[in-house]
């Protein structure tokens, strides 16, 4: 029971997430410049940036970020939501 669950979290923030992020893409340009669009859709970028890797004979780079805004973290809770009671 207790797998389940954190494989419903886990798929709810993944599908919130894309879900919310796309949405949140699509509808900031018909929104009017001001307060509104401001809360909304302003991103929070949270990460590190790239780290290059150099061994000699092999190199590699690492790197995460990501960006968060208000219509992605309703669209998490709300599939976290859906899917407990689904």
């Amino acid at each position: 029971m207790r797998r389940r669950r954190l494989g419903n979290i886990v798929l709810g923030i993944t599908i919130g997430g894309i879900i919310g992020s796309a949405l949140s893409y699509l509808l900031s340009g018909a929104f009017p410049k001001g307060p509104v669009k401001n809360f909304f859709f302003s991103a929070l970028k949270v990460g590190f940036s790239t780290v290059q890797v150099n061994l000699g004979f092999f190199s590699f780079s690492l790197g995460l970020s990501i960006n968060i805004t208000i219509l992605t973290v309703i669209f998490i809770f709300l599939a976290i939501y859906l899917l407990y009671k689904l």
